[in-house]
């Protein structure tokens, strides 16, 4: 599957074409089974989000030992059949050596190159880069994380500052989907971001704001992340999805768009509660009268897994609250997915 990506440039920048080409394995082109069935709809687009992804300290470490395809290998059927994956890549790429390995308080990540190449072979096509750990290796560290993300075939949105690289947009079964990145520890306001979604908002048949913010460690949703992902769908987003806190945050519904606060992790070496060693992928499907979410739990801990049953009752659980409407919370519970009707 061929990706042509329009990085849709930073704040003042004029927007300009990037073609991203590389080699995807036949699993990763493999269509769904209500595609195969000829139920899939006309022009929908089926995209895949999930949380962070460190692959530096104990998960590289896990890499070297097991090999790096066993990462991802209990996810293979998950990515299937998916128009698009996206993650929240929460580090850089670089040549340097690790810090983190050498001392685990030392909170600075950086990736081997040759895991860039990883997340293309297992299926991820575009990464948020808004994040408080992108800038780890300072801004040479960026470059290299972006030259090394391009010449991998994943395309690289958002930036730490908010400042350039906002978003990209690429052309899946005919419709124009953008992606949005937003980072509130660096630089909290929301200005750059809103006028970046109201900017290219008439060019997109769907939009998508990945949002790193929150609390670390809490399912509590701060004032900050409320008021900024409500901004963000009264500017244009169909859907936002949020990381950082490392655990799963719950789920609200606001002007009959989704907003997932934190998919928390997804592959990482947090081991010290089971909230942070479970996260949650969402399948977003945009059809013409309605979007459909599937909800998968995952188990997160040095390799990822679709989680067993009493695991993912539990994540579903950590999605709700008392405002979600009982039609929602039912059908999650008992479907594992919800829909919103346009």
């Amino acid at each position: 599957m061929r990706k042509d990506w329009l990085i849709l440039g930073g704040v003042t920048t004029v927007a300009f074409l990037i073609v991203i080409t590389p080699f995807l394995p036949e699993r990763v082109r493999a269509p769904s089974v209500q595609a195969l069935l000829g139920l899939q709809a006309a022009n929908s687009v089926n995209i895949l989000f999930v949380g962070d992804i460190m692959l530096d300290r104990s998960v590289a470490a896990h890499a070297e030992q097991v090999g790096d395809a066993k990462l991802f290998e209990g996810v293979q059927n998950l990515f299937l059949g998916h128009d698009l994956v996206v993650a929240n890549l929460e580090g850089a790429i670089t040549n340097n050596e690790s810090v983190s390995r050498q001392d685990n308080s030392l909170l600075r990540f950086t990736f081997d190159p040759r895991l860039a190449s990883l997340l293309t072979r297992v299926g991820v096509r575009a990464v948020s880069l808004a994040n408080n750990h992108t800038l780890d290796f300072g801004r040479e560290g960026y470059a290299s994380t972006l030259a090394y993300l391009e010449e991998a075939g994943v395309a690289a949105f958002g930036s730490p500052l908010n400042d350039t690289r906002l978003a990209v947009a690429t052309s899946i079964n005919g419709a124009r989907v953008c992606l949005v990145g937003y980072h509130q520890l660096f630089n909290p306001s929301t200005v750059s971001v809103v006028e970046k979604i109201q900017s290219v908002r008439p060019t997109c048949d769907h939009l998508v704001v990945f949002a790193h913010w929150g609390e670390e460690y809490t399912r509590d949703i701060t004032d900050h992340q409320r008021a900024a992902a409500h901004a963000f769908v009264d500017a244009g987003a169909d859907v936002v999805v949020g990381a950082h806190p490392h655990v799963v945050q719950p789920l609200e519904v606001y002007n009959n768009h989704a907003i997932f606060y934190s998919l928390g992790n997804f592959l990482f070496d947090q081991g010290f509660s089971p909230e942070v060693m479970r996260g949650l992928a969402v399948e977003i499907k945009f059809e013409e009268s309605r979007t459909l979410f599937t909800l998968t739990p995952v188990n997160t801990y040095k390799e990822v897994a679709v989680a067993d049953e009493t695991t993912g009752q539990l994540v579903l659980k950590d999605l709700m609250t008392i405002d979600l409407p009982e039609a929602i919370s039912k059908l999650i519970f008992e479907t594992s997915t919800f829909d919103l009707i346009k």
